[in-house]
C-alpha cells in the first residue's frame, strides 16, 4: 500500500514548461546558442540541466548558468499549477499520504509558486530543491523522510525522475503533463504511465 508520495514539480505539479521553455532560450541567446522550437526543446530536454546545456556547447559553470536563468525567469511570465492537480492534492492528504516535493527547481521560485498556486504549504511535508541530480539525491530523501520504498511512489515527467526512483526501490509513476512525450516515459519504464 502507497503511505508517501514523492512529487517532481515543473512538469507534474506545475504547469511551467513555457516559462522554462521561454528562459532557456533567453539563456541559449546569452551564450549565442540559436534558439530551437518548443518540440525540439521537449524532444532534446534532458536532466541534470547541465548535461542539456552542454548538449548545445554552453560549457560554463552551473553557478553562472543559474544566475543567468534566474535573471529571466519571471521575466516569462508566472506559471499556473497543472489543471485539478489541488484536487488530487487534497485527495491524497485527507487520504493520510505524507507527500514531499523532489524538484530541480530553485527553491525561492518554488515557494513563491507554491504560495500562489496553494497558499502555502498545505500538503507537503517537505520541500527538497536546487536538486542537481535526483539519481544521486534520491536516497537522501527517502534516509531523510523515513520512508518505507515499497511503500512509496515517486510522480514525475521526464525519464530522470524515474531512473531515481528506479534506484531507490519505489513505485514510479510517470505524468504526461510536462516535459516529456510519452515515448520517452514508456522507454523509461515506470510502473504508471498517467
Amino acid at each position: 500500500m502507497i503511505k508517501n508520495v514523492i512529487f517532481d514539480w515543473s512538469g507534474t505539479l506545475s504547469n511551467d514548461l513555457q516559462q522554462v521553455y521561454e528562459t532557456v532560450m533567453k539563456v541559449f541567446g546569452h551564450y549565442g546558442v540559436a534558439r530551437i522550437s518548443l518540440d525540439e526543446f521537449r524532444d532534446s530536454y534532458t536532466l541534470p540541466y547541465m548535461v542539456h546545456a552542454r548538449m548545445f556547447g554552453i560549457t560554463v559553470k552551473k553557478d553562472e548558468i543559474d544566475a543567468v536563468f534566474a535573471s529571466h525567469f519571471r521575466n516569462a511570465g508566472f506559471p499556473r499549477p497543472i489543471p485539478g492537480v489541488e484536487n488530487v492534492l487534497e485527495h491524497l492528504k485527507n487520504s493520510g499520504k505524507s507527500m514531499v516535493v523532489f524538484s530541480s527547481h530553485r527553491q525561492n521560485f518554488l515557494e513563491e509558486e507554491e504560495l500562489r498556486f496553494f497558499g502555502g504549504s498545505r500538503f507537503f511535508e517537505r520541500l527538497f530543491c536546487d536538486v542537481d541530480d535526483k539519481v544521486d539525491k534520491i536516497g537522501e530523501v527517502v534516509d531523510a523522510m523515513r520512508f518505507e520504498p515499497k511503500a512509496t511512489i515517486l510522480v514525475g515527467d521526464t525519464e530522470h525522475d524515474i531512473a531515481a526512483g528506479h534506484k531507490a526501490g519505489l513505485v514510479t509513476a510517470a505524468v504526461l503533463s510536462g516535459y516529456r512525450s510519452k515515448k520517452h516515459l514508456e522507454d523509461a519504464k515506470p510502473d504508471f504511465i498517467v
